[in-house]
């Protein structure tokens, strides 16, 4: 790319504007002879002779999407606008600070043609002083033009990715742009590239995989000084056409990055193994699931990751909302081995629970466990299953520490410090600790090699949890 200045690829902090400039950028990289002006002219080809103008969820009632045009009509009147802002020949312009840029410059109205989620001019008490549109400088509305190659669909509406990470934003748009590229040049493409992921949590979980298995810096390792802090992922879900424009914003938060980057890097196949056996369709009858093999199976076919990933799965839908999921990883323990540390980090990270009260229920689990019969921990296990109410629990401990004490134990097994801000702390609910003591339980059985009869299986528990 000819032009040196940045005004058209440096970051902004709007997600579109940004991805803009990034695909500015993977352009000028791929075509560093080429101007701006001809980096327009390659788009619009794209645009309207590759994509057949089909723009109208990006810019509605532009001169890409006009009917009464021909091919070659839009072309000219697009090139014509884009180069009337480069040459800053077009009307209605106006001198002040651009809204994204910040510069004092010559601005133009951005409205449903040219800009995406802007009023349209029939709504001028939308903007200010009852101006006729947004008035933005001509760099952010040349960035918004290339928008459509640096994002995707998902579902019926177009995924617009941005990071708080430059590293990360540029790393995803560049991925997108690349993609785009490739279907232009087989010939095949008929618009912006459609993800294979029809449920946003999906796809967000997998650009999340794809950083975290193609971007170093992505992972937080404390001994590398280029790892990145805090990496979050936003996703702009939106249209911007017909009468019903809309907008949703996702968040993969910065402690959701984390923790699943913990996971996929130490833990990788007892996650996986539990992600994978909670994906759901309704399509799919009489499935059971293959744990040595990773796949879902019934009467007709096997199917492996590649075809189940895009089902619904309710573990990851409550952890982008950051519901607690500590009941499944539960139900999960009964039956498998699971690493407890997976489930402390869980804890203290997303369910902001303090860590004496994850060492005060490892505690109580050693004490439901050691010196007692298989029969004694069975009945405690169901005691535990079978309990209804925050009172159950609280009762269910007191005898704990009942027996503890007839047992004359010199150290309290729950001092009044731990019952009233730890085990019942402000804010909490009690079935997460329960689960939680389970959980515990569970995972020391399986580490002792422990098989008791007449556990309550995971249908009872379900139903206990409803």
């Amino acid at each position: 790319m000819k032009e040196t200045h940045d005004s058209f690829t440096k970051p902004t902090g709007d997600p579109f504007i940004d991805v803009g400039g990034y695909v500015i950028q993977c352009l000028g990289d791929r075509f560093p002879q080429k101007t701006i002006f001809e980096l327009v002219e390659y788009a619009t080809t794209i645009y309207i002779k590759q994509w057949n103008s089909k723009l109208h969820t990006y810019f509605l009632n532009s001169s890409i999407t006009q009917p009464a045009f021909n091919a070659e009509k839009k072309v000219s009147e697009t090139l014509k606008y884009y180069k009337g802002l480069l040459e800053e020949t077009n009307p209605d312009v106006k001198y002040g600070f651009c809204r994204i840029l910040g510069e004092e410059t010559k601005l133009y109205v951005a409205g449903r043609s040219n800009h995406m989620m802007s009023a349209s001019g029939a709504f001028i008490n939308f903007h200010s002083a009852y101006e006729s549109g947004l008035y933005l400088s001509k760099e952010a509305l040349i960035r918004i033009f290339f928008v459509p190659l640096g994002v995707c669909f998902v579902g019926d509406k177009v995924a617009l990715l941005q990071s708080n990470h430059a590293q990360v934003s540029s790393f995803l748009i560049q991925k997108n742009v690349e993609e785009n590229l490739k279907n232009v040049a087989s010939g095949l493409s008929e618009g912006t590239l459609k993800s294979e992921y029809g449920i946003v949590t999906n796809a967000l979980f997998s650009y999340a995989d794809f950083c975290i298995g193609n971007l170093r810096i992505a992972i937080i390792d404390e001994e590398d000084p280029l790892a990145l802090k805090d990496v979050q992922l936003n996703m702009y879900h939106f249209t911007n056409f017909g009468a019903s424009p809309d907008i949703v914003l996702y968040t993969f938060s910065n402690i959701l990055f984390a923790f699943y980057a913990y996971c996929k890097k130490n833990y990788s196949t007892e996650w996986n193994g539990f992600i994978n056996q909670h994906f759901k369709y309704s399509k799919f009858k009489d499935a059971h699931f293959d744990v040595s093999k990773q796949e879902w199976y019934n009467a007709k076919e096997r199917l492996g990751f590649d075809s189940y990933k895009i089902w619904n799965n309710p573990i990851l839908n409550k952890l982008l909302k950051n519901e607690s999921i500590i009941g499944h990883l539960c139900k999960w323990s009964r039956k498998n081995q699971f690493s407890f540390n997976i489930v402390e980090i869980y804890c203290i990270n997303l369910l902001k629970m303090d860590k004496y009260t994850i060492q005060k229920i490892k505690e109580l689990s050693d004490f439901i466990l050691i010196n007692r019969s298989d029969d004694q921990i069975t009945k405690a296990i169901v005691k535990l299953n079978g309990l209804k109410s925050s009172a159950d629990f609280r009762l269910f401990l007191i005898k704990l520490i009942k027996e503890n004490y007839e047992t004359k134990n010199p150290e309290p097994l729950i001092t009044l410090e731990d019952y009233v801000l730890y085990l019942f702390p402000d804010g909490s609910f009690w079935k997460n600790t329960r689960d939680l003591l389970l959980i515990s339980i569970y995972q020391k059985l399986h580490e002792l090699n422990l098989r008791l009869n007449d556990l309550p299986d995971i249908e009872d528990i379900e139903e206990n949890e409803e």
